[in-house]
């Protein structure tokens, strides 16, 4: 049976006003209670509006800075577009002259290790040249360009020639190959060696390096200014001059893409 004690127990007062009210608005973290007619009072009471607040700023950490995630391109990379990209830049570097690059950095960026054999080779070339004047043909100068004396000089190349006798004569391609002492002031005349056309260029430089008894330390050090560069004369009607431009032979390419019959290769260093 219900008590007059029970029945007074029910409800709770007003914090504000002190009224009875029977469905209170109470607190749980400060256990104040508010009537019905104090509801908003109860709604931005310092418990309250804390709490809120609390949970827009939990809300706010969890949210995601959109912009400052990576893009997607650079996630998952198109790699079509990359290989194509490196290939077209390839194919305009493989037909660019260092000359070329040269004037293009103007002389304002540090020149690089190939850059600087490219300006040794130019610099020998004008002191083998002196000698060459006195002794015609032995270094590839003073060449002429009729059709008799290109098949006499092939002639002559290939019968010369060194190289790996595995190679099939069908894969073989033939060149006049000049090297430079690291502390010669002129290139030491020239070699006929022959190579295999599907052999990388790095293989025919370690070849053609072996075969003329050259340090080659390409495999070896990290070193650019170390390694053995080589480049290929452009051919030109008239006599060979260190005026004459030259292109640099990537050493990741293939010989049959890079190498002809009768081309003139120099090797060097590029030593500052």
């Amino acid at each position: 049976m219900t008590t007059v004690e029970g029945m007074l127990d029910i409800g709770k007062h007003c914090t504000i006003c002190r009224q009875l009210d029977f469905l209170p608005f109470e607190c749980r973290i400060c256990s104040k209670c508010f009537c019905g007619k104090h509801r908003d009072e109860y709604n931005q009471h310092k418990c309250v509006v804390d709490a809120q607040r609390k949970k827009v700023l939990e809300r706010e950490k969890m949210k995601v800075d959109v912009s400052q995630l990576p893009k997607a391109s650079e996630l998952f990379p198109d790699l079509e577009k990359i290989r194509a990209e490196a290939q077209t830049k390839y194919e305009k570097d493989k037909k660019k002259t260092i000359g070329e690059r040269l004037s293009k950095d103007g002389g304002n960026e540090k020149l690089a290790s190939i850059e600087v054999a490219m300006l040794r080779l130019k610099k020998l070339l004008g002191n083998t040249r002196v000698v060459a004047e006195s002794r015609p043909g032995i270094f590839g100068f003073k060449k002429t360009s009729s059709k008799a004396s290109q098949v006499v000089e092939m002639n002559k190349l290939k019968r010369s020639a060194i190289g790996d006798g595995k190679v099939p004569i069908g894969d073989r391609v033939y060149v006049w190959v000049h090297f430079n002492d690291d502390e010669d002031c002129k290139f030491n005349g020239r070699n006929s060696q022959y190579f295999s056309k599907k052999w990388p260029v790095g293989k025919m430089l370690d070849s053609s390096a072996q075969l003329a008894n050259i340090k080659n330390l390409n495999n070896q050090t990290v070193d650019e200014s170390l390694k053995l560069a080589m480049f290929k004369r452009v051919k030109k009607t008239g006599n060979v001059t260190a005026d004459e431009e030259f292109v640099y032979i990537p050493l990741n390419g293939r010989v049959e893409n890079e190498i002809r019959d009768g081309d003139e290769i120099y090797i060097l260093r590029g030593k500052r």
